[in-house]
């Protein structure tokens, strides 16, 4: 998985308006990417990714307006979700719930279920 693969993912996703880079590193050890994909139904997904040898640590944020739809994210806080460190926050949710490890194909897999659901 390379930031230029999630790039090309959201690009070629019928859910995505635009797609604004914020900050990318594309290095041979090391890659970074943060961005803003402006979706269809004015929601906002924001991507930040990291990926080095044996490294991978993302963020997926979705939101319309102001408010949280979903983030799923492996940040190594939550020790007691099962997934750990992979989980998801929900609106309304003091602590997030357990998640498998995502990438950008599924997350707007889920998107558009999301999309599905709001009909």
């Amino acid at each position: 998985m390379t930031v230029t693969h999630t790039l090309a993912v959201l690009s070629s996703s019928d859910l995505v308006v635009n797609v604004e880079i914020i900050e990318m590193n594309v290095e041979p050890k090391v890659q970074s990417l943060r961005a803003k994909a402006t979706l269809k139904k004015d929601y906002v997904l924001y991507v930040n990714e990291g990926i080095g040898e044996n490294y991978r640590r993302y963020s997926y944020h979705l939101q319309k307006e102001d408010k949280m739809i979903r983030r799923w994210d492996n940040a190594p806080h939550w020790r007691d979700i099962r997934t750990f460190p992979f989980h998801l926050h929900l609106p309304n949710n003091d602590k997030p719930v357990e998640c498998g490890e995502v990438f950008v194909n599924g997350v707007l897999s889920e998107i558009k279920n999301i999309f599905c659901e709001e009909k």
